[in-house]
């Protein structure tokens, strides 16, 4: 008998990732409404070749290349979507289209009461078009890795992370 019959499943559903954005009011704001697609791709980097002894060829993971495709209907007065709206109207470069960016496991309690397991990485805000769309002015782009994740935990309530220094 498989270890997991004995222990209850459950199904985990989209809302309960959570993503939030440093914004420039220095807080951590929600990215969800107006957020019509936040999907992470890992663009794992591999190394593969093939040994003399063997018929196959053998991979590993060498890296990792993580980015979000991002669609968001805008809605004014979120902070978020002002955000992106301000990176993508006034074509800002470099450190002025960079954003920190906390994702939380909302279905893995923390250490502590209120938090869960989360992951912070600053990301290159990259638009990609706007327009789209007949009803809704809709903003779509690429949230692309500026560096190393770093593990820890995010309070809902108090909007703050802890880097775990133990992970990673």
């Amino acid at each position: 008998m498989a270890d997991n019959e004995n222990k209850e499943q459950q199904l985990i559903t989209r809302d309960q990732m959570y993503s939030f954005m440093k914004c420039a009011d220095e807080k951590y704001h929600l990215i969800g409404e107006g957020f019509t697609d936040l999907s992470e791709s890992k663009g794992a980097k591999e190394y593969s070749r093939k040994y003399v002894n063997y018929k196959t060829e053998v991979s590993d993971v060498i890296g990792y290349a993580p980015s979000y495709s991002y669609t968001c209907d805008v809605i004014s007065g979120d902070p978020v979507v002002d955000e992106i709206v301000s990176i993508t109207d006034y074509e800002k470069i470099g450190t002025d289209a960079h954003r920190e960016v906390i994702t939380v496991n909302g279905w893995k309690p923390g250490t502590t009461s209120g938090t869960f397991e989360a992951f912070q990485r600053k990301f290159a805000v990259i638009p990609d078009a706007k327009g789209s769309g007949t009803e809704a002015l809709i903003y779509s782009g690429t949230l692309k890795a500026r560096g190393d994740m770093v593990p820890g935990s995010f309070n809902v309530e108090t909007s703050t992370f802890a880097p775990d220094t133990s992970k990673g």
